[in-house]
């Protein structure tokens, strides 16, 4: 049933010819839940995942590969088949979540467990994701499945670029052996972020084209994991220095490298605005949030004392206060022109 007021922007559109008389209405999304709680259980479901592969594992007693393999294959065809006996039902929904979840870490484990290759994990578990977000027919799996292919996206550069780390995930600050020398970190940063800067404008600019076609059930799903790839990414996979280097690496002088969070800041600014260029300003707020947390990580990264750190963030407070008080007015300005 169409709402009244969607019905009468439809008769509106077709009186003035913008779109055909015979034009199909358009779709009623029927999830009506909020995205943090959307958020809380995609979080739950991936654990349920991982308790109920390791109980089928205890159950049958799976050791072979092939069984592993199988069961993974089972548990996705019935994730695949709740998705639609019924699309609308909390409970079905995260049952069918937590199905898929297990039935791909048991999938990857059969397929890489014998696999030393860090590029080959990073490639193979990249197109994995890619085929779920393809083949589940749910809104949350498509988005948790283009989340994590940008954070397999981000390690397969890293991998390709960085021989020496095949067997490392942890962050760490020496370049020596890599592919380009001292410019792989920057062309690692262009060759991972350029592409999902790309298609995350092109998605945004073009929401008014792909949301009146078929494959909006795709495009939705993939810039929402675009955008929250682009926001938390490099702390996803680039744990805090604490976890790579000890406690007592913290706030030396990391050189130039240290600005790279500053670029995890404008990447996540980025994803604000496109998340609120759509109209999503709930992943518009956990952007601005993860541009905090990048914040964090520049101020115990950047090797300064804290006097000279404190000034900086004085005259950088008193700056944004400024264009602030020059944006009120302006937006004053504007409003009582006539």
């Amino acid at each position: 049933m169409i709402a009244p007021d969607t019905a009468t922007l439809l008769e509106a559109m077709r009186s003035r010819g913008l779109i055909a008389a015979d034009a199909p209405p358009p779709p009623i999304d029927a999830e009506h839940r909020p995205w943090f709680v959307s958020l809380m259980l995609g979080f739950a479901g991936w654990l349920a995942g991982i308790f109920l592969l390791v109980f089928i594992a205890a159950l049958l007693d799976l050791h072979s590969r092939t069984a592993i393999f199988v069961a993974g294959v089972v548990l996705l065809g019935g994730a695949w088949a709740l998705y639609h006996a019924n699309r609308n039902a909390a409970f079905l929904g995260q049952l069918a979540l937590a199905l898929s979840i297990a039935g791909q870490i048991a999938i990857g484990w059969a397929l890489l467990e014998d696999v030393g290759s860090g590029l080959a994990i990073a490639a193979t578990l990249l197109a994995m994701q890619l085929a779920v977000l393809v083949v589940m027919p749910d809104k949350t799996a498509r988005t948790i499945a283009a989340l994590f292919a940008v954070i397999a996206w981000i390690y397969t550069v890293r991998f390709a670029l960085r021989p020496d780390w095949e067997d490392l995930i942890l962050f760490r600050g020496d370049i020596e052996a890599a592919r380009f020398g001292i410019g792989s970190v920057a062309i690692g940063w262009l060759i991972t972020w350029a592409p999902l800067i790309a298609l995350s404008r092109w998605l945004t600019l073009r929401e008014h084209v792909w949301m009146a076609h078929p494959l909006r059930v795709f495009a939705r799903p993939a810039l929402a994991g675009a955008l929250l790839g682009l926001s938390i990414g490099g702390i996803a996979t680039e744990p805090f220095t604490t976890l790579a280097l000890g406690f007592d690496a913290m706030g030396v002088d990391m050189s130039w490298l240290a600005l790279f969070p500053l670029l995890s800041i404008a990447l996540a600014m980025w994803a604000a605005w496109c998340a609120f260029h759509v109209r999503n300003y709930g992943l518009s707020g956990f952007a601005a949030f993860a541009s905090l947390l990048h914040l964090s990580r520049f101020y115990y990264l950047y090797g300064a004392s804290l006097t000279w750190k404190s000034l900086i963030m004085l005259c950088l407070g008193a700056g944004l206060l400024g264009v602030g008080v020059l944006l009120q007015k302006r937006a004053a300005s504007a409003g009582g022109a006539p």
